[in-house]
């Protein structure tokens, strides 16, 4: 398992992407970013081996006291909070996504929505599927 001495400096998107870059990947780099800070934290205050009962156990409270220690904002989405959940899983070596979760139905789902890659973004696509939640695509008509 991995230790953690001190967190990492991540960079924002605005340190990242070129300007006129298009916000909807910021957004996604930037809740990334979040999720993983977060998760660290989390995860260096856990001390011990990082379990689905310890992840399950982790308040919304807990995740706003971890985000203001590392001088990031609260998360204010239930996906960032999902992401958070997954990077802790990723530090502690489980599943991407807990088996008693995501079962033959949410796989069976994610199979036709992993071909939308070309029409979305494929990082935030790869993301959200990761998570094993459920994807809807809305065709929007161009202006």
């Amino acid at each position: 398992m991995p230790q953690l001495t001190s967190l990492p400096s991540i960079p924002t998107a605005r340190d990242v992407f070129p300007s006129g870059t298009p916000g909807h990947i910021c957004e996604g780099y930037n809740r990334r970013r979040k999720s993983r800070i977060i998760a660290m934290v989390l995860f260096r205050q856990l001390n011990g081996p990082v379990t689905e009962e310890s992840i399950a156990r982790i308040t919304d409270e807990r995740m706003d006291r971890a985000a203001r220690s590392a001088n990031e904002k609260v998360p204010g989405s239930e996906l960032t909070r999902s992401m958070i959940r997954a990077e802790l899983r990723r530090l502690g070596g489980l599943p991407p996504v807990p088996l008693h979760q995501a079962g033959e139905k949410a796989a069976a789902a994610a199979a036709p929505a992993r071909q939308l890659g070309s029409l979305i973004d494929p990082h935030q696509l790869s993301e959200i599927l990761r998570l094993g939640l459920p994807v809807l695509v809305v065709p929007v008509p161009a202006a």
